[in-house]
């Protein structure tokens, strides 16, 4: 039995299958994490809160951000969302694993400045009122989103966002 056959049993829904990394992958920030395949993008050589991601629209086909945006202001995570739509495929992913806001993960590094749930990404997507100042819309389909962890200290939000 997988992992994913043990929650449909366990919990009586289904979890949404993770789609695989493509060839061309990005990893942003938070500790210059290796990961086998993916360019790394990281202070101070990269600036999430000023710089571009230095990529062609639609030539990316995998962006992971694990404990990333969560170091980044609101204002900042609706801009390197956006930046993120705009370099990624269609039918690239975006994976991201952030702090849940009820684990002290959340709470124990001052340089966080935003708390996430998991119906963060649902509510930024549906809310106009987030994004302002732009009229394009959201092009992201919610794939797996889950709250993980061993112990409640250490909850996180596992999301996987699929450009459309």
């Amino acid at each position: 039995m997988d992992i994913h056959e043990l929650f449909e049993l366990g919990m009586k829904r289904e979890l949404p299958r993770l789609l695989p990394a493509g060839p061309i992958a990005l990893n942003l920030g938070a500790g210059k994490q290796n990961i086998h395949g993916a360019f790394p993008l990281d202070y101070p050589e990269w600036n999430a809160e000023t710089d571009a991601i230095p990529c062609p629209d639609g030539s990316v086909d995998t962006i992971y951000a694990f404990h990333f945006l969560e170091h980044l202001s609101g204002v900042h995570v609706i801009r390197m969302l956006r930046e993120c739509q705009r370099v990624l495929k269609v039918g690239g992913t975006l994976n991201v694993v952030v702090p849940h806001h009820l684990g002290s993960m959340a709470y124990h590094d001052l340089d966080h400045k935003t708390f996430w749930t998991e119906d963060q990404f649902k509510t930024l997507f549906s809310t106009p009122y987030y994004d302002k100042n732009r009229e394009e819309p959201w092009l992201f389909d919610i794939g797996l989103n889950v709250i993980i962890g061993i112990v409640q200290r250490n909850l996180a939000v596992m999301t996987q966002l699929v450009r459309k």
